[in-house]
């Protein structure tokens, strides 16, 4: 049975918690959509009301629920063929299902992610970026190209952000990062002791700590102060990183698109001027 059908089908519920499974029957798209605050102010209940209600069903809280609700609606019309987000490739797989398979995985990784996504520590990264705070970036394996694109793609628009792509060279930038600036760590899984070593010196020197990592618990992200989760959850050992990749690149080209929008004419210009700085390099050395 499905979630939203499960909610609807207990016979246990107070009036209130009754009103709550209307709204999110009626209305599923909008209420996976809101905080905790704006699902309360919409349906006229206190917060602690709907935490309660998310526990009696079984969940941790507001959140959990609505990625559950989520789940189901998938508006993609993706088929039910389940996918091993672990090690989604057979032996057996045609080139099609393999493509199929990717598709569904992608799928799963940014719906999961859009569906849990908090906007507030995303706003305060994004805002604190605009306002020209010079940010050192921190990554490395399978988490480095995708803090090298939102670094470069940030460069781009004009921002001080640095990055360092030889290794072992972390703790070493930390020790010597400039009072006044901050700093982005981006690690899905939080257990990368370099980068706990980092953020402890960090710490150590009043720079503020931004940590952009999947949803499991890690000692990461009791050292950071600001936590920004891709929802996604792809269990350990992680045989392939696929899922967590795409929903770390999707959490970056949110972070991207609203340091953009908080100013998209300057921005808009920006990348116009540089379009066409190329295209007269490009012209002249083919004229060459």
């Amino acid at each position: 049975m499905k979630m939203i059908d499960r909610i609807k089908n207990r016979g246990n519920l107070t009036p209130t918690e009754n009103e709550i499974v209307r709204y999110i029957r009626e209305s599923p798209e909008k209420a996976v959509n809101m905080s905790l605050d704006e699902l309360a102010s919409t349906i006229y209940v206190s917060k602690s009301t709907i935490i309660r209600f998310c526990k009696k069903l079984g969940f941790h809280g507001h959140k959990e629920l609505c990625v559950e609700v989520a789940k189901e609606l998938n508006t993609l019309g993706a088929d039910d063929i389940e996918v091993d987000v672990s090690m989604p490739f057979s032996g057996k797989d045609t080139p099609m299902e393999a493509a199929r398979k990717m598709m569904q995985l992608s799928y799963k990784a940014i719906n999961d992610t859009f569906s849990g996504i908090v906007m507030e520590p995303l706003m305060e990264l994004a805002s604190q970026i605009h306002e020209g705070r010079p940010f050192t970036v921190y990554a490395y394996g399978e988490n480095f190209l995708p803090a090298l694109d939102i670094s470069t793609r940030l460069q781009a628009l004009g921002y001080q952000i640095s990055i360092s792509n030889i290794p072992g060279t972390n703790t070493g930038r930390a020790i010597s990062q400039a009072p006044g600036s901050a700093a982005l760590l981006i690690s899905y899984s939080g257990r990368e002791p370099m980068l706990a070593q980092c953020a402890r010196i960090l710490l150590e020197k009043n720079i503020p700590v931004f940590l952009i990592s999947g949803p499991s618990a890690s000692s990461l992200k009791r050292l950071v102060d600001t936590v920004i989760e891709a929802g996604f959850y792809e269990p350990q050992p992680r045989e392939v990183v696929l899922g967590s990749r795409t929903a770390l690149l999707y959490i970056l080209d949110v972070l991207y698109a609203l340091v953009f929008n908080l100013d998209t004419e300057k921005h808009t210009a920006m990348l116009k001027a540089d379009y066409e700085y190329r295209r007269r390099n490009t012209e002249s050395a083919e004229g060459l």
